[in-house]
């Protein structure tokens, strides 16, 4: 039962409210049609960081250069398609008829994880930019998560493939010692040196696969922040030394375009090292805040 009055919780033992106490009205009866307000939300200072950090110019050249990077692979792949088609028809109008010809070439698609993680970025900043509430969305940390969930099944199915394929080759050398190879080693430098790829690539993809059950644990976290305004954990060292990496594997990718007069590529990888660069800010920045909240706990 409710008091007509405020709208408070009657007490259990039948005593009036204590509105009726202040206001000399001590009317207990319920109303017919009395309707509860919803529960407040609460606004905690949590929120307030991560709605000015989420739509800080800083965020946004982030999801800016990430967006051009992407575009600008999207294009380069395209022109490559292109010319590669156009090259093979040159060599298909010159190739007599009855010849066996294949056409064969390779097309750099846009992983689906890159475009939910862009999608994510936009939708972060565009709620973060709302100014009729303080509150956030969390539909682009969710994307954060299902990105996390399918580099966690495919690094799993990697892991088990791997494994697979290292029993059959383990099994097929005991029964056959005196294997043929290739490479013009003696069999047993060129098993020492597959075993050596295979050990490499396993682990690689073993920390890979760690590293995205951790990621998808901080991305639960920001989203729980986000919902009720509760201290989100930090973004691991390691996270910012793989974006390090990644700008020296594009740095690589670039001068062996270079090499290769790949010219049309070379753009791509630019944007890429950019963009990773403010990726590093970023997530530096984001560790900063968060470390601030640490020193002044939320109440």
């Amino acid at each position: 039962m409710c008091c007509t009055n405020c709208g408070r919780k009657l007490p259990e033992d039948g005593s009036p409210c204590i509105c009726g106490a202040q206001n000399g009205n001590f009317n207990t009866q319920p109303p017919q049609n009395f309707q509860a307000l919803p529960p407040v939300r609460p606004v905690t200072p949590v929120h307030g960081m991560l709605k000015r950090f989420a739509s800080s110019k800083l965020f946004f050249m982030c999801a800016l250069l990430f967006t051009v990077q992407m575009v600008v692979s999207a294009v380069s792949s395209v022109i490559e398609v292109f010319t590669v088609l156009q090259n093979q028809a040159y060599l298909l109008e010159r190739t007599p008829v009855g010849t066996n010809f294949n056409v064969e070439f390779n097309v750099n698609i846009v992983p689906v994880q890159n475009i939910l993680v862009l999608i994510g970025l936009w939708l972060l900043y565009a709620s973060a930019k709302k100014t009729d509430t303080p509150f956030m969305s969390t539909a682009g940390v969710t994307l954060f998560k299902v990105t996390e969930i399918l580099q966690i099944v495919g690094c799993g199915i990697f892991c088990g493939m791997l494994l697979l394929i290292g029993l059959l080759v383990l099994l097929a050398s005991s029964g056959a010692p005196n294997v043929t190879n290739y490479t013009g080693l003696p069999d047993n430098i060129a098993i020492l040196i597959v075993g050596i790829a295979f050990v490499v690539g396993l682990v690689l993809s073993v920390l890979l696969l760690l590293y995205s059950i951790k990621m998808l644990g901080v991305w639960t976290s920001l989203q729980r922040a986000i919902q009720v305004g509760v201290l989100p954990k930090k973004l691991p060292g390691y996270a910012l030394a793989l974006q390090g990496f990644s700008i020296f594997c594009d740095g690589a990718a670039m001068i062996a375009f270079f090499v290769l007069n790949a010219w049309i590529l070379i753009p791509g990888s630019l944007c890429s090292m950019a963009a990773r660069v403010y990726v590093i800010r970023c997530m530096a920045a984001y560790n900063r805040e968060v470390a601030g909240m640490e020193a002044t706990p939320v109440m």
